[in-house]
C-alpha cells in the first residue's frame, strides 16, 4: 500500500515542530531587567527648637530616585546594580558625625549619586533542588533589622528612622550610627531551604569591611554579620540577628584600631506591605554604641497597616491602607531621661500596586519635660516600575 504524500509531510511537520518547541522555549544568557523607584517626599514640622540639627521647618526633596538593572549571566550567576540620585545637588565632604548626651548623629553635605546595591550572586546548586547554596560579592546591606532589610519600595510608615526634619535618634538611626545597619562592602553565603512552595528556611553569615557605603577598609580588621529567618506558616515569618562592627576609637590619645561593637536583635512579621489584609511587622534590637564605653543601646519598633483593596477595575483608587507605626529608642540604657519616641499615623492611597500616594502625622517624643517634643505632618508620594 503506497502511504499518501500529504498526510506523511503533514506528520513530519508536526514532529519537527514539536522538537524545536523547547529549544525555543530555553532563556537566553544573559538576561537583564531594568526597573526603578521614584519617592519624592514633603514635610512640615514644629522643629524650631532643633533648627541647628535639623535645618528647616519644611522642604521638598527626592527621597529616592533609582535604576535598577539585574539578570542572569548564566543559570547560576546573577548580577544586580542600583545607582540611586537622590538628597539635591552633589555636594563635598559627606561626613556623619555622632556626638552628644544622648547620642545624636548628623550628616554635613548630601551626595546626589551613589551607589546602592552592587553584587554578583552564584549558586552552587541546582536549579530545581529544595536546597540552595550562593556566594554573594559586592555591596549589600548588612544583614541586620528585618525592618532596616525591608524594600523601600513600599514602606508603609514612609520612612525607617526619624525621617528628615525629625531628630536622628529613632531607633534605626542609633543602631544604623553604630555601624550595625544600611550599605557595606564584603562577601556572604547563605543557604536558602524550601520548607515547600510557600515557606522558606535561610541562613545567611557575611563578612564586611565595616566602614560602610563603597568605602575601603582602614584597620585590617571586618565586621561580621549572621542572619536566620524561617517561615512559621505563608503568612508567619521570624528571624533573628547578630552583627560585630569592627572600627576606630580614641581614648585621650590613645588610637584603638581593634575596636568592636556589637548588636543582636529579634523580629517577627505577618503578611508583606502592599499585600491587601493585615501587614505587621515587630523586632526587638539590641547593642553597644560606638563610642569606647560601648553603652547598651535598645530599640523596639512596631508597624501596622491593614490594605483595604477595591474591586472596581475602572476606579483610579486601587486600595486604601491605614498605618500605625511606634518606635521606642534608647541610646544609652545606663542614662535617665534620654530615650526617644516616635509615633507615626498613616493613611496611604494606591493609585495602582505601584503607585502610592502616603499622608503622616508625627510626633517625637523625648523623655523628662526639658527637651520638647516635635509634631508635624509628612506626605510621600512614590512610584516604582
Amino acid at each position: 500500500m503506497t502511504p499518501r504524500t500529504g498526510s506523511v509531510s503533514v506528520g513530519t511537520l508536526l514532529i519537527l515542530i514539536l522538537a524545536a518547541a523547547p529549544a525555543r522555549a530555553q532563556t537566553q544568557y544573559p538576561n537583564v531587567k531594568v526597573t526603578g523607584r521614584l519617592h519624592e517626599q514633603f514635610y512640615y514640622f514644629g522643629n524650631e527648637d532643633y533648627a541647628s540639627t535639623v535645618g528647616a521647618k519644611g522642604n521638598f526633596f527626592t527621597r529616592r530616585a533609582r535604576i535598577e538593572a539585574r539578570g542572569n549571566i548564566s543559570e547560576n550567576v546573577v548580577v544586580f546594580i542600583q545607582p540611586s540620585f537622590e538628597g539635591g545637588r552633589n555636594l563635598t565632604n559627606v561626613v556623619t558625625t555622632c556626638s552628644g548626651t544622648p547620642l545624636t548623629c548628623r550628616t554635613t553635605g548630601r551626595s546626589g549619586l551613589r551607589l546602592r546595591d552592587a553584587w554578583i550572586d552564584v549558586r552552587f546548586s541546582p536549579a530545581d533542588s529544595k536546597g540552595a547554596l550562593w556566594l554573594r560579592a559586592g555591596q549589600e546591606k548588612r544583614p541586620y533589622s528585618r525592618y532596616e532589610l525591608t524594600s523601600s519600595t513600599n514602606l508603609p510608615s514612609i520612612e525607617r528612622g526619624a525621617g528628615q526634619g525629625l531628630v536622628a535618634r529613632a531607633s534605626n538611626d542609633i543602631f544604623g550610627a553604630a555601624g550595625f545597619l544600611a550599605h557595606d562592602v564584603g562577601a556572604s553565603v547563605r543557604y536558602e531551604y524550601k520548607l515547600d512552595d510557600l515557606r522558606l528556611v535561610t541562613v545567611k553569615f557575611g563578612v564586611y569591611n565595616g566602614q560602610g557605603e563603597s568605602l575601603n577598609d582602614v584597620n585590617n580588621k571586618k565586621s561580621f554579620g549572621a542572619r536566620a529567618t524561617v517561615a512559621v506558616t505563608p503568612k508567619l515569618d521570624v528571624g533573628g540577628s547578630w552583627f560585630a562592627h569592627d572600627g576606630i576609637t580614641t581614648v585621650g590619645t590613645v588610637v584603638d584600631s581593634t575596636f568592636t561593637n556589637y548588636a543582636w536583635g529579634v523580629d517577627a512579621q505577618w503578611g508583606k506591605p502592599g499585600d491587601e489584609g493585615l501587614f505587621v511587622l515587630g523586632e526587638y534590637l539590641d547593642g553597644n554604641d560606638p563610642t569606647p564605653a560601648k553603652n547598651k543601646m535598645r530599640g523596639i519598633q512596631g508597624v501596622a497597616a491593614y490594605n483595604i483593596r477595591f474591586q472596581s477595575p475602572t476606579s483610579w483608587l486601587y486600595a486604601v491602607e491605614p498605618a500605625l507605626r511606634i518606635d521606642l529608642a534608647d541610646p544609652n540604657t545606663n542614662l535617665d531621661n534620654d530615650r526617644s519616641t516616635l509615633i507615626t499615623a498613616v493613611l496611604g492611597i494606591y493609585m495602582s500596586s505601584k503607585a502610592q500616594l502616603r499622608v503622616a502625622y508625627e510626633r517625637e517624643s523625648f523623655q523628662g519635660n526639658v527637651t520638647p517634643s516635635i509634631s508635624g505632618v509628612r506626605s510621600a508620594l512614590t512610584v516604582n516600575f
